[in-house]
């Protein structure tokens, strides 16, 4: 039997995640008891459960004799050799056979079966069978099938295919792609996936010797089950490495693991054309279909090596034809397992037939490796080509090339490169192994201060803010002698950092610290920089026309650079002058320089921006898709605070249309994190957009006490300078209906002073509308409500101008002019109805009905001027946008933030209520 096959049930709780295949193959062992026969195929990887559910369906037989005569790979060019065993098992206590079986089944037992007796031979078994199951039902196991010779595997699946009438099971298994599975065709399978996350980190706490009480740190549990991808086996032998500890080089299997023996066995096993194309992948990969014909031909070796090669599973071809090892920890495995020799042939030949501008790093590499030239030149060479690659790439390469490090203090540099590589590509798993390979100290000071760097900014998007900006100030003190850019660079996202904490006493002093690089002209990055601290800083301090003459000076600085890092704070910038429309600019532009250089880890970043650019004038629904879409990246690439800032921003857009019980849910999703982390600015979000809630739901006491908890959701009790500005029209909304004027005008100077130092009609239109709250004669609120409604209209802002309509017809009704306070509150209603905002509809409606008008029937959140939404919900509106985008259920729960059960569930009544079919008509409806 194979050792891999039977090491999974001796795992710590192997069956987690397996619930749904194991009630498949009881099922089959209860039918038995019925008189009903079955057979059950179960097919999975090497280390993926097989033995471990055939052993639990077993165990779960009572009542039955159970035999287990599972396939033997030393047996396997034995014609009958199963057939034998199977048939010595299971007449050992019956008597001599008679009647016509008799002479086939000795020949059988002496070992004699010849392959045209087949069809005999499974004839004359299925009798013993019979004769087995007289009383008593009986189940076969049959563990790794792939191992029976081929007269024995063609019996076993005509005997599989024919016990439904008989009181006996079969219950299979056999390795995934094996050839063997063809011969085993129709018959009921059960396939094993990889084990979702829940179960394996379940498996990875149960795998965890006693003695680790604290189990592994977070980093090294990340690691495991990356490397693992949901393998039982994989999981629980990395497990074992890990706690074992592995200094100095990445985490992977040991010599004596099972997993790593099995692969080791496959690739020995392999024709030397096929070994020669494994090893040549394996150092070379991914590699394009030309290529890797061209480096077999420039071997010698038969084009044919690259079939049997593929058909080993070593190696597989991707979508776009290139071909690489499949998996990291395979990838490690081989890494070991494949003679140097054998590789360094590869890297040799790769080395010949790698030209042109698209390999030019990956030549650099195999010349470096197999020493074509000066070792010093080489590695400059390779640096140069990794400066010019997509991040996925460069890191790679360049972790492959630490092992031929020319000089002491590359190899950490090269790691240390690999790890920004690895993080700008949204890596973070690979990032923090990388990291971990670089001790902190004892390396060149460059490598220091670029590790400081990177491990600052992966705590700024997953980790605590504060520590992260202690890092990232420790970096730019490195960077100082170095670079002046790269430190200022550096102290820009500590900045940042100070910022999500809400510690702006802290951000202050980093800004002195830039200040202080302020000497010659210095780079225009870096002059950026300092003019972004220098506008911010003025923000807070409430020197708004000097904020805004720096800030356009940064915007102008970004227009030169062509790097998504400035556009990124340009559009903070432009954010902040509350310029939505440049500010969207920058973001895009963000989003597009980082896509193009494959830095995935600063889109969510980019679309924050993106997001609330679009806020900026109500065009909720652009909110919305931006923000859905950087909480699905974020999460992807392991950046929980900005998923936070997500949720946070989409929690606001439900809370301003009036949705408490929306923004409620994604405020409850984040409050552990924001509150353990430290993340003051999401804490404040949250308490404005509960306000905002409040403030819809008709409760301006409660809106004003979580406005005035704002300045309890920062680092020392200081106020978030940002979100308090931002949510200032709200404040004044809510102090004016609580008699709190007072407060309310106090707020309001500082607000439109910086309205008016900026670009946003929609920022004017609501100080115009919190002055026109505030005053008390009549006739100038009127004109200040229409001050007010001629700037959103300018701006586009229509949710906001249907609220000043509702404010100012209340004042319009009880001034006793009924008849124009009408007519602004059908058009406001009418655009509540259309955003959905169902709390805003009512009140309209109510403050209608108070000056005499019958409210027309509400038109449904859905309708929007055509059969595709007619009758639907917003939430059920906006899953069927997702389906016409191509989203499946499960991306559209993890996009929504709901079970995949709750989107089949609309989906149902979708259909039900449109008249189609298929999601493909679905679809039709809403392109």
């Amino acid at each position: 039997m194979d050792s891999d096959s039977d090491a999974v049930a001796r795992t710590p709780s192997p069956l987690y995640g397996r619930a749904e295949e194991r009630r498949t193959l009881c099922g089959a062992v209860e039918g038995l008891r019925s008189g009903r026969g079955a057979a059950v195929l179960v097919t999975g990887g090497p280390g993926s459960g097989r033995s471990a559910l055939l052993a639990a369906a077993a165990r779960a037989a009572t009542g039955c004799t159970v035999h287990h005569v599972a396939g033997v790979e030393s047996e396997a060019g034995v014609e009958g050799a199963w057939c034998q065993r199977l048939l010595l098992r299971l007449t050992e206590d019956l008597p001599a056979p008679s009647g016509h079986d008799t002479e086939v089944l000795a020949a059988v037992r002496a070992g004699r079966c010849p392959p045209e007796a087949v069809l005999v031979v499974a004839s004359s078994l299925r009798g013993v069978l019979e004769a087995r199951c007289a009383g008593k039902p009986l189940l076969l196991c049959v563990d790794d099938a792939q191992w029976l010779d081929h007269v024995s595997l063609s019996v076993l699946g005509l005997l599989a295919r024919r016990s439904g009438n008989l009181p006996a099971g079969l219950l299979l298994t056999v390795v995934t792609g094996h050839p063997a599975r063809a011969a085993l065709d129709g018959i009921d399978t059960v396939a094993l996936p990889p084990l979702d996350e829940t179960a394996a980190r379940r498996l990875l706490a149960d795998a965890v010797p006693p003695d680790r009480t604290a189990g592994l740190c977070p980093a090294a549990e990340a690691e495991v089950l990356a490397l693992a991808a949901g393998n039982p086996l994989a999981l629980t032998e990395l497990a074992a490495a890990a706690c074992a500890g592995h200094p100095g080089g990445p985490l992977t299997l040991p010599p004596g693991s099972r997993w790593r023996a099995h692969h080791g066995r496959r690739y020995r096993r392999l024709p030397a054309g096929a070994r020669a194309v494994v090893a040549t992948v394996l150092v070379g990969g991914p590699l394009g279909p030309d290529v890797l014909r061209t480096a077999v031909r420039r071997t010698g070796r038969d084009p044919g090596a690259i079939d049997t090669a593929l058909a080993g599973e070593l190696i597989a071809a991707a979508g776009d034809g290139t071909v690489a090892v499949p998996g990291r920890l395979l990838r490690r495995v081989l890494r070991a397992e494949v003679p140097l020799a054998e590789q360094h042939a590869a890297h040799t030949v790769l080395a010949e037939v790698s030209d042109g501008e698209g390999t030019r790093l990956r030549r650099a590499l195999h010349r470096l490796a197999c020493g074509i030239g000066p070792a010093e030149q080489e590695a400059a060479d390779l640096e140069r080509a990794a400066g010019d690659a997509v991040h996925h790439t460069a890191g790679a390469v360049l972790e492959d090339a630490a092992d031929f490090a020319p000089r002491p203090g590359v190899r950490e540099r090269w790691l240390t490169l690999a790890a920004r590589h690895a993080f700008l590509a949204g890596e973070d798993t690979r990032t923090r192994d990388l990291l971990r390979r670089v001790p902190p100290h004892g390396v060149p000071e460059g490598s220091r201060a670029l590790r400081s760097l990177i491990e600052g900014e992966r705590l700024l998007r997953d980790g605590t803010p504060a520590e992260a900006c202690r890092q990232l100030g420790a970096a730019a003190d490195l960077f100082l002698d170095e670079s002046e850019e790269s430190a200022a660079r550096a102290l820009m996202l500590a900045g940042e950092a100070a910022c999500l904490a809400g510690d702006f006493a802290g951000y202050f002093a980093l800004a002195r610290r830039a200040a202080s690089l302020r000497h010659g002209d210095g780079t225009p990055t870096t002059r950026l920089v300092l003019d972004h601290f220098a506008g911010m800083t003025a923000t807070f301090e409430g020197r708004h026309r000097e904020a805004g003459r720096t800030l356009r000076r940064v915007m102008r600085l970004a227009e030169g650079i062509p790097d998504a890092y400035c556009a990124l704070w340009a559009g903070q910038a432009a954010y902040t002058l509350g310029d939505a429309a440049r500010a969207h600019t920058f973001a895009v532009a963000a989003a597009g320089l980082a896509r193009r250089e494959g830095a995935l880890s600063l889109v969510p970043a980019a679309l924050v921006y993106q997001a609330l650019a679009a806020l900026l004038t109500d065009r909720c629904a652009a909110t919305e898709e931006a923000a859905l879409d950087g909480l699905r990246l974020a999460r992807r690439t392991g950046q929980r605070n900005l998923a936070v800032d997500h949720l946070a921003v989409l929690a606001l857009v439900s809370a301003l249309r009036g949705d408490g019980d929306g923004a409620a849910a994604r405020l409850r999703s984040i409050a552990q994190q924001v509150s353990t982390r430290g993340l003051g600015r999401p804490a404040a979000f949250g308490h404005w957009a509960s306000a905002c809630a409040d403030l819809a739901d008709d409760r301006p006491s409660d809106a004003l006490t979580r406005l005035a908890g704002m300045t309890h959701a920062a680092v020392g009790n200081q106020p978030n300078l940002v979100i308090r500005q931002l949510a200032t029209p709200h404040f004044v909304e809510a102090a004016v209906r609580c008699d709190r004027r007072a407060k309310a005008a106090g707020a309001l100077r500082s607000y439109h002073a910086w309205a008016a130092s900026g670009t946003s009609a929609a920022r004017l239109a609501l100080a115009h509308r919190c002055h026109a709250l505030l005053e008390s004669d009549d006739a100038a609120a009127d004109e200040l409500f229409r001050q007010a409604a001629r700037l959103h209209q300018r701006d586009g802002a229509v949710l906001e101008l249907a609220k000043t309509e509702l404010f100012h017809a209340h004042r319009l009704r009880r001034a006793r002019k009924p008849r124009p306070a009408r007519e602004l509150l059908r058009e406001a209603l009418q655009i509540f109805q259309q955003f959905g905002a169902a709390s805003w509809a009512q009140r309209a409606t109510a403050e209608l009905r108070a000056t005499g008008a019958r409210p027309q029937t509400a038109a449904r959140p859905g309708d929007r001027g055509s059969a595709a939404g007619a009758d639907l919900t917003a939430q059920q509106t906006r899953i069927c946008e997702l389906v016409a985008q191509g989203a499946t259920n499960q991306e559209i729960a993890e996009v929504m933030m709901v079970s995949v059960r709750t989107v089949e569930y609309h989906l149902r009544n979708v259909f039900t209520r449109l008249g189609v079919r298929s999601r493909v008509e679905l679809a039709a409806h809403f392109r």
